[in-house]
């Protein structure tokens, strides 16, 4: 039996509807569960790497689970490809289903980082949510480098006649975080990745652009964070994002904060804004 701090930690592998393997992991707390969270990573990124992350609010009694996105960390696919952004909606909506319904009777929480963001913020939009809330860290609502209208116009004409080609995503480790010890972790992790289809990246453009308009959709509480010196993502679009939203959401932006809050070297006061934010929506 675990004693109350200590958390357990299990593997899993499940099959999309379109047949693709895509893994998922589980961080469970050794006492009593308050709550449940599932976790959509960034772009070219993976679940391991929030593992700390999620031992630490495993410990605090939230169950953690996370997803691998296909084409991503150990689930299948083309690197950074997708036929479909839609069909990232879906492997959401499944994963989360299935939690839902294997935990029925407690709240739960979607959180999404960067382009797992983006994602969230998309399939909240698209339908009456019965969850308790949402977490949105720097969100990828728009790039930090607007791409102007030939680079669109050139996406869109790759993303009709070559739906299947891939670039680089330009993600630079030390955009990542002021702490150097993660930034050299992300160069050296062999299932971080920095390939984006053209397609999808098109797409995800469109969808940060309908999230920002749609916000008035959302329906539950959100915590939405973003590091005011983000160098990838956008802090002025999340912020103007946050003044068309209710009275349920709550903003903290960080001061020269970078892109991976959890990351950052202000972590700890991020876990505890969140942990005070959780504790205050499961009461």
């Amino acid at each position: 039996m675990r004693n109350e701090g200590e958390t357990d930690h299990t593997e899993n592998y499940r099959q999309s509807s379109d047949g693709l393997k895509l893994y998922s992991q589980r961080w469970i707390p050794g006492s009593k569960i308050k709550a449940i969270i599932t976790l959509i990573h960034g772009l070219g990124d993976h679940s391991g790497r929030y593992e700390l992350w999620a031992r630490n609010l495993a410990s605090q009694g939230f169950m953690v689970n996370a997803m691998d996105l296909r084409g991503h960390g150990l689930s299948e696919g083309k690197r950074g490809y997708t036929s479909s952004y839609q069909k990232m909606i879906r492997d959401i909506q499944e994963f989360l289903d299935l939690i839902l319904k294997e935990y029925p009777n407690l709240p739960h929480f979607l959180y999404g980082h960067s382009f797992g963001g983006n994602l969230v913020l998309n399939f909240a939009i698209q339908q009456t949510l019965t969850i308790r809330g949402l977490i949105i860290t720097s969100p990828w609502l728009e790039l930090k480098d607007k791409p102007g209208r030939w680079r669109l116009l050139m996406a869109s004409i790759s993303s009709i006649f070559l739906p299947w080609m891939t670039t680089k995503t330009g993600i630079r480790a030390e955009d990542i975080s002021r702490d150097l010890r993660i930034t050299h972790l992300y160069r050296t992790d062999p299932l971080v990745h920095d390939r984006i289809g053209v397609r999808l990246g098109l797409q995800t453009y469109e969808a940060g652009i309908r999230a920002s308009r749609s916000i008035y959709k959302i329906n539950v509480p959100m915590l939405v964070m973003h590091g005011e010196a983000d160098n990838l993502t956008s802090c002025k679009a999340t912020r103007d994002f946050v003044r068309n939203s209710s009275e349920k959401t709550s903003y903290i932006e960080w001061e020269g904060g970078f892109h991976e809050l959890h990351n950052d070297i202000e972590k700890e006061n991020v876990f505890e804004k969140l942990l005070e934010w959780l504790n205050k929506h499961i009461s």
